[in-house]
């Protein structure tokens, strides 16, 4: 889905919208958490890879537009570390914070869509 398709839910129905467009939002920025912390994409073969990728866990996240199905990386070498929410947690903490430093540090998140 393309963030302008978001937006068109979001215009059609409020809550779910909102809801899917943060989900879209919080799964990218765990991706580029990801891309980050191992220091490589998904599939290259790159010496400066730090570990190799092991799928996604899901996992809910309660906010204040409902609760969020989130797709959260993980390796095998270390364990993937998120600004999204905190080790354990399952209710919206961090959220507001990561969607303004996301914002903040600017749009190199369009690169992975």
């Amino acid at each position: 889905m393309i963030p302008i398709e978001f937006l068109e839910d979001y215009l059609n129905d409020q809550e779910d919208g909102l809801n899917k467009l943060l989900t879209w939002f919080l799964n990218l920025v765990m991706q580029l958490e990801a891309k980050e912390q191992i220091k490589a994409e998904p599939y290259p073969r790159v010496d400066s890879r730090k570990a190799h990728r092991n799928g996604c866990k899901e996992r809910s996240l309660k906010t204040q537009v409902g609760e969020l199905r989130l797709k959260k990386p993980q390796f095998r070498e270390i364990s993937f570390e998120t600004k999204v929410f905190d080790r354990y947690s399952r209710v919206e903490k961090a959220l507001i914070n990561a969607v303004i430093e996301s914002y903040l540090q600017g749009p190199s998140f369009l690169r992975m869509a």
